[in-house]
Parts: structure tokens; C-alpha cells; sequence
């Protein structure tokens, strides 16, 4: 339903946009017939887009009471997709490592910077490395017995390369309770969460500002930067003590420094709240102990109207923030890549205030930027950490395509092992389903639409879409390519978009159809949510944060949350061998045998929603954060209004690659033989 808030039906071009925050009608001119006329028009579109997202709401509802049925209870923890972007989380310098370990540190390893370790380790309590059936490395979460964290999860990496590079066959290891985290030992975190409340914005002003006790650990916990400091050094050791992350013959020393991360501007920490670097010290010095934490927060609500905005977005619209919290605290052993280590997490479902303190990924330093690149070449070693890829900001990659094939290895390595059950201890048991099952049990039930929703669907993508072909053309032209902001190119991708759109519910219908195109998934694994590493070889591999959202989802869905950074050009060029990797090593990992122009298909089929997707936050985010008035002034992409600014890069960019890309495909042709062929058992019927 929120792809369809429509805030007014354009009186004229030059027609300013509503709040993007809430329904609300613009002034008229003064009473004029024209200015009521202009009035009732928005009306209108008022009560279209009402009637619009209400109808796909109940859709969404519908089509999820299938999915329940299908899925079991592990239903419940799925499809939530989080928007958080990366966090800075620091960068060290580029040394080589002590101990006769290659390089300094990638996502954890001891950091060699100016001869002091700084402390990293893999997951809690993981336990040895257990290979697969044929001997391969089960991947970098697992810590080798008897060596050093540093040179313990190189030498999983380099296993892990090695096993890739040989084509070698990867089972999950096998779960016995040494690699079990012991704050998992006393029960599932998941059972000491109340459900989510969607607070009212009355209720959330009052009950944000308190300060309650988290659900699991039963005390109350830091809000904020300030508080980061002033709970002091013995509440960080019984934290930590609670959770298990430090051992009971230590404490934390001393707060050496708390540091608030901006929220906007060319290195902006994320959009889903607030971040802080933590730097402790330990009475006993621990090399599996990290001294540098990173810590994530949510808005004040009462910082600003952006900060409110996006505190009930994130918060109360959805359930966002718990399944974070709750990756972090039951898969840490369970993935076949690294995280960052768990130090301390809660949450509180009255207020919806948590905090979350992590392992600090120790990124390397970027060279200098001029004019939008990088133009100072820094030598690092294996397996040094490569600098912070900021959201949409792809140009500043040495290469990109490398980046986008390794975040594809690993979301199939992600889903493969869902596939044999190896979330079930977090996400509940998967039902398995061919596509004849669902046809024969599930679909029969799907309840026809009216006749007039179809005309409906039809004309709201369309206004959409003249909001985008207006942005390109008369708003922002200058920071669109030449193919991009082509006015005949605009108007038929609208025309083919309003056609296709009485067809969305369908396509996703089908897309979960079958359970092997079914399993755990991160919502939105783009480039700025990982961090890289190369070995000897130049190999590249890399760990995985942000898990706001995860769960399980018809996987192909997830793949438009991380290429919708990936310039047109790339994936033009690389968009099947994109594809083909994800099946490889999907299968390699133990999941079913997938088709990849099967794959494709699926794929392409999202692109329509996709692009009609992107048009909504042209009002709703970029037209907020940069105001009409202001646009003449924008020079282009890397013109400060446009890159220093949050939304209007990470939507604006978004934008641009997705016009650039679609007249590239027969998108329209493509649906249209879907619909005549394999889409056809799952077409709505529209009845009068």
C-alpha cells in the first residue's frame, strides 16, 4: 500500500507538492473557479489513492494469510524490509599484521595500527570449524580452536576462497552446544518480546522520552550518545556479563570516549537512526575482547520533523528494529559469512526505544576524492579491510562489479542453507511446496477484485509515474542522463507501466509459489551493508551487517534491494552473470537446482513495481530534504545539495538508474508473455 500514497492529482506542472509526511490539500488560489476546481481535483486524488491502498493493503493481507498457511509458524518472523543505510563505522590505517598473519583486519581479525592490537573476534562462542562431507570450509563465521582470532578467521576466508575456487560442495556445520552463544542456553531470545505496538504519534511523543527496562536483559539500558557515556563503565560490564560477551573475571575499566556519527552530509551514517562510535578499556587486556564498538540507536522523535517522520516510519509502521536486534543475538554462529560481534542489545516495546553495541568494523582509509573519484591509490595488504562504500555512492569503488558478485555468492550461500533448515532455532520451520501444491491448495481460495479496481491500479501507477517523468524533465533534468529524462521514453515506460500494474499482485503471488525460491534473505544487501576483503589471490570476500528486517521472502524480491545502487552500464553489462552466480553457488551451498533464466524471469518481472516504486519518494523524501526553489541551483550528482543530503541521494540516485536502465529491456513484452504463458493460472479475476 505505501507504493501508492498519492498526495494530489497535478492541477499544472508547476503545482507544488503536498506534505510528503500526511495527507493534506494544498492551498487553492484564491476563490477562483479554477483554484476550486484545482482543489477538488487533489480531492480526488486524495480519495484514489484512500481507495488504492486500501485495496492493496487487503491484498497484502490476503496474500499473507497464504503465505501462513503455507509456511507454518515460522510465518510470523517474515517479510519485514528494513531502508536502514550503512554506517561509517571508522576507518584504521592499512598496516601489515603481526603474528605472521597477512594484512590488518577485516571485520574483525586483530588491527595492526601504529603496533597496538586492537582487539576483534568472530562470533561469541563459536566453536572449530566443521568442514562439509567433501572437506570444504563451512564459511568465516566459525573460529578455528586453538589459534588466534586474527589468524583464525583468515584462514576460513582463505578455506572459503579456496572452496570457491575449486567448485568444492559447502554443508552448514553441524550445531553442538560449544558453538552456541551461552546467552542462548537459557532459552529463545524470541519468547521474552512482547508483540509490536504500532504506537500513535500522541503515544509515541510520551512514551519515547522514557526510559524503560529491555525485555532481555530486564534493566534499563542507554537512549542516546549522552547516556552511551553517562551509565559508566559498571554498567557495560554487566551488560556485557548478561550477555555473555565478556568473561566474569573482567570488567570494563574505564569509557574512554563515546562519538555521535553524523546523520547527513558525504559521509552520513545511515538513515535508520543514530550511530556512535564507543571506545572502552578492560581491566584485563583481551585479545578477544574489542576496545572499539559501534553503537545504533533509534531517532529522537522530538529532534525534528525529519527525525518524527522516520521514528514512526521505522518504529511503529512496521516491526523494524526487533528482528535486528534478534539476528544479532541467535544467528551470530549460524551464517556462513562473518558479522560483527554482539556485545549488547535490547529493546523496549512501550517505548520502542533499543539500543544495539557491535564490534566496530575496522575499514581501511580512502584515498582522496576529487570531482566524484577517488584519485589517490592506497596500497593494502591481504585481507585488509577495504575503505567504507557509502550508500549510493558506487563511483568511489575501485570495482564495482567484483563487489556486487561477491554480495550475490553470499546471499546464495544466505538462502542455501535456510534451505536445510539451518535458521529453523530463529526462524521457525520452513514449509516445503511445489508450485502444483500451491495451485491446488492455496490459490483456489485467492478471492476475485472488482472489475473497477483494475482501471484504479491503473491510473495510480500512472499518476506515479508522471510524478518521475516530471522530476526528470521540468524538476531535476540536470542530474538525469540523456536516455533517462528522453520525454517519448518517459511516456511509453508510463503507458507500459499502467498496463503492466493490474498484474503486480499476481506477479508476486507467483514469485512465492514454490518454496525452493523461498528462505531467509537480508532485505537489502547493498555495498554499503557489507565489508570487503581480498586474499593472495585477489579473491574478494566480505561480512554482513544491518539486519533490520530479515527474514524469510521469495528471494528474487531481495535482489532489487541490492542492485538498485549498481549504475545502468554495470548491470547491463553483468545482470546474467549475476544471475548465473546466485544459481551456482546457491546449489554449491546445498540449495534446490535452480534455473537461471527461470531466475531472470522472475527478476525482470519486478523491474514494472520497482520503477513505480521509486516515483514515490519523489515528493514523500527528495522534494522534502531538497525543496523545488532549490533544484535550479543543483549542478549534478555530486553537487553538495544533492550527494549531502540523505534522501535526496539515496532516492534521487535510485531514480536515475532505474530510468536509465529500463528502455535497455522489453519490459512490457515481457510481462505480456508471462501473462499468456506461466502467469496465467495466476492472473486475478476481475469480476463486475
Amino acid at each position: 500500500a505505501a507504493c501508492l500514497l498519492i498526495r494530489h492529482v497535478p492541477s499544472s506542472s508547476s503545482a507544488r507538492p503536498l506534505c510528503p509526511t500526511r495527507f493534506a490539500m494544498a492551498r487553492s488560489p484564491k476563490k477562483s473557479i479554477w483554484g476550486r476546481c484545482c482543489s477538488f481535483r487533489r480531492l480526488a486524488g486524495v480519495v484514489l489513492a484512500a481507495l488504492v491502498a486500501w485495496q492493496l493493503w487487503a491484498s497484502q493481507q490476503h496474500q499473507e494469510s497464504f503465505d501462513r498457511k503455507l509456511r507454518g509458524p515460522a510465518a510470523g518472523a517474515e517479510d519485514t524490509a528494513g531502508q536502514e543505510g550503512a554506517a561509517a563505522f571508522g576507518e584504521v590505517s592499512s598496516a601489515p599484521a603481526s603474528g605472521g598473519a597477512a594484512g590488518g583486519a577485516a571485520a574483525g581479525g586483530s588491527v595492526a595500527a601504529s603496533g597496538d592490537a586492537v582487539a576483534a573476534t568472530t562470533a561469541a562462542d563459536a566453536g572449530a570449524a566443521t568442514a562439509s562431507a567433501v572437506g570444504a570450509a563451512t564459511g568465516a563465521a566459525a573460529v578455528v580452536a586453538g589459534k588466534g582470532e586474527q589468524a583464525s578467521w583468515i584462514e576460513e576466508s582463505r578455506r572459503k576462497l579456496q572452496a570457491y575456487r575449486d567448485k568444492t560442495p559447502v554443508s552448514p556445520p553441524d550445531l553442538n552446544a560449544a558453538v552456541i552463544p551461552s546467552r542462548l542456553k537459557e532459552g529463545r531470545p524470541q519468547e521474552k518480546l512482547p508483540p509490536h505496538k504500532r504506537l500513535t504519534p500522541a503515544q509515541m511523543s510520551e512514551m519515547s522520552v522514557k526510559s524503560l527496562p529491555g525485555h532481555f536483559s530486564g534493566t534499563k539500558y542507554p537512549q542516546n550518545a549522552e547516556e552511551l557515556e553517562a551509565f559508566g563503565a559498571s554498567w557495560y560490564t554487566a551488560a556485557f556479563h548478561k550477555f555473555g560477551t565478556l568473561p566474569k573475571d573482567n570488567r570494563v575499566k574505564r569509557i574512554v570516549k563515546v562519538e555521535q556519527l553524523p546523520h547527513s552530509g558525504f559521509d552520513a551514517a545511515g538513515g535508520a537512526g543514530h550511530k556512535a562510535f564507543v571506545t572502552l578499556e578492560y581491566e584485563k587486556p583481551d585479545p578477544n575482547l574489542h576496545t572499539e564498538l559501534f553503537a545504533k540507536f533509534p531517532w529522537d522523535y522530538h529532534e525534528s520533523e525529519g527525525g518524527k517522520t522516520y521514528r514512526m516510519q521505522i518504529s511503529c509502521y512496521g516491526d523494524n528494529d526487533a528482528p535486528e536486534l534478534l539476528t544479532y543475538m541467535c544467528c551470530e554462529h549460524l551464517f556462513p559469512f562473518r558479522i560483527p560481534k554482539l556485545y549488547f542489545c535490547d529493546i523496549n516495546r512501550d517505548t520502542t526505544n533499543y539500543m544495539l553495541i557491535i564490534e566496530r568494523v575496522p575499514f581501511g582509509k580512502r584515498g582522496k576524492i576529487q570531482k566524484g573519484r577517488i584519485v589517490e591509490k592506497i596500497e593494502r595488504n591481504p585481507f585488509d579491510v577495504l575503505p567504507v562504500c557509502g550508500k549510493y555512492q558506487d563511483y568511489l569503488l575501485d570495482d564495482p562489479a567484483q563487489i556486487y558478485f561477491c554480495l550475490f555468492r553470499e546471499m546464495a550461500h544466505l538462502a542455501a542453507w535456510d534451505q536445510q533448515g539451518h535458521y529453523d532455532s530463529h526462524l521457525g520451520v520452513a514449509v516445503k511446496f511445489t508450485q502444483e501444491q500451491f495451485l491446488t491448495h492455496t490459490l483456489p481460495t485467492r478471492k476475485p477484485a472488482r472489475a473497477r479496481m483494475k482501471g484504479i491500479r491503473m491510473e495510480a501507477a500512472g499518476m506515479l509515474l508522471s510524478k518521475g517523468e516530471e522530476f526528470a524533465t521540468k524538476i531535476a533534468p540536470q542530474v538525469f542522463t540523456p536516455r533517462g529524462k528522453d520525454p517519448q521514453m518517459l511516456k511509453k515506460m508510463q503507458e507500459d507501466i499502467a498496463w503492466i500494474a493490474p498484474y503486480f499482485d499476481d506477479i508476486r503471488t507467483w514469485l512465492g509459489s514454490c518454496s525452493d525460491w523461498i528462505a531467509a534473505m537480508h532485505p537489502n544487501l547493498q555495498a554499503d551493508n557489507a565489508f570487503f576483503w581480498k586474499d593472495e589471490q585477489g579473491d574478494m570476500d566480505c561480512g554482513v551487517f544491518d539486519w533490520s528486517g530479515f527474514g524469510r521472502s521469495p528471494f528474487v524480491s531481495n535482489f532489487m534491494g541490492c542492485l538498485s545502487g549498481a549504475e545502468a552500464d554495470l548491470l547491463d553489462a553483468h545482470e546474467e552473470g549475476l544471475l548465473r552466480m546466485f544459481c551456482d553457488e546457491y546449489k554449491r551451498y546445498g540449495g534446490p537446482d535452480l534455473d537461471y533464466k527461470d531466475m531472470m524471469l522472475r527478476y525482470r518481472l519486478l523491474w514494472p513495481a520497482f520503477v513505480m516504486d521509486c516515483c514515490q519518494w519523489i515528493e514523500r523524501d527528495i522534494l522534502r530534504e531538497c525543496p523545488l526553489e532549490e533544484w535550479p541551483t543543483v549542478t549534478g550528482i555530486h553537487d553538495d545539495k544533492f550527494v549531502d543530503r540523505w534522501n535526496v541521494r539515496c532516492r534521487g540516485t535510485t531514480l536515475i538508474n532505474a530510468f536509465e536502465f529500463w528502455p535497455r529491456r522489453p519490459f512490457r513484452t515481457i510481462v505480456e508473455d508471462w501473462v499468456a504463458g506461466p502467469g496465467k493460472p495466476f492472473l486475478t479475476e476481475y469480476t463486475v
